[in-house]
């Protein structure tokens, strides 16, 4: 019942943009690919994953410019665990669908992310879906504020009085974005917080900062990823600012509930790579350490170091 309220939540979205034979021509259609390996000396992590973006106006205006805008986008990932241990699936899939629109200085939002080894058919723990609504209250030259609210159905890790899980509650909604020739700043809160960083982003020598939290656990659950990235073009040549490299560090992590009530699969690493940046194309590697596993949010196993690489492909038509 309520994937069909989130199916037509996202029908009334799209169908309320009120495109017109002009603004068709501004939509863009962006596919994307990637594929990813890990390696560790005792386990080892495939995962390839499909998306594809919709896009119809500026997604990224300046904040003194703010246009209406909307975004589709879904994406499946796929995660083959090669050395499985016992009880323990080694395939799990993860599914993201989400519409956002923007009508001035107002936001719709739907969202939908399942991710398990049987997303969606291993009941509420599985996913967390729901429309939302925003207002942008603060609109400066160098300044945005949205705050809003959300309803979410899902699995939230809470537990009531009788035993059971609370599965429909409400979700703050949050964004900050700050730019200036210095500093450019994003913060977005849906379902988890997540920080962006970048600091000299007009400078052809960036620091590209994100940061994020897993769980509430101890400093793993602290995920951050830094890279130091040179652009071969300014933003003046020719070329056009689309190539780049750059080198990183990060504390990262992907984890699963299982179906099974009670039961979950983590992976967290350190990494040191290197990147490409084609802006169609980025690839990046390196070497990991410090890899663990962890199951049922408390048992861990030490599953060493290793490497890793990454090829996403994008392509706007």
């Amino acid at each position: 019942m309520f994937m069909r309220m989130i199916g037509c939540v996202l029908l009334i979205l799209i169908v309320g943009t009120g495109l017109n034979a002009e603004d068709a021509r501004d939509w863009a259609i962006v596919p994307m690919l990637s594929y990813g390996h890990l390696s560790f000396n005792r386990q080892g992590i495939h995962s390839p994953w499909q998306g594809m973006l919709f896009t119809r106006g500026d997604m990224v205006p300046p904040l003194s410019e703010r246009r209406d805008s909307l975004l589709i986008a879904g994406m499946f990932r796929q995660y083959f665990i090669l050395e499985a241990q016992e009880g323990y699936p080694s395939l799990f899939h993860g599914i993201n669908l989400m519409i956002d629109r923007r009508i001035g200085r107002h936001l719709f939002l739907g969202l939908v992310v399942a991710e398990s080894d049987q997303p969606f058919y291993g009941g509420i723990r599985t996913f967390i879906a729901g429309p939302g609504y925003g207002f942008e209250f603060i609109r400066t030259e160098n300044i945005s504020l949205t705050l809003g609210i959300g309803l979410g159905v899902g699995y939230f890790g809470i537990e009531l009085p009788n035993g059971e899980s609370l599965s429909v509650m409400p979700i703050p909604i949050v964004r900050f974005n700050m730019e200036t020739s210095l500093i450019s700043v994003s913060f977005e809160f849906l379902t988890r917080p997540g920080l962006n960083i970048t600091l000299l982003p007009q400078h052809r020598i960036r620091l590209v900062n994100s940061f994020g939290v897993n769980q509430f656990r101890d400093t793993r659950d602290l995920l951050f990823d830094i890279t130091l990235t040179y652009r071969l073009f300014s933003d003046d040549s020719n070329l056009g600012d689309f190539a780049g490299i750059g080198m990183g560090v990060k504390n990262w992590a992907l984890g699963f509930p299982l179906a099974e009530n009670g039961r979950s699969y983590e992976v967290v690493y350190n990494a040191i790579y290197g990147l490409i940046d084609l802006s169609f194309l980025r690839i990046s590697g390196g070497y990991l350490f410090n890899g663990m596993e962890i199951f049922d949010l408390n048992r861990r196993r030490d599953i060493g170091n290793g490497f890793f690489v990454n090829v996403t492909l994008a392509w706007q038509f």
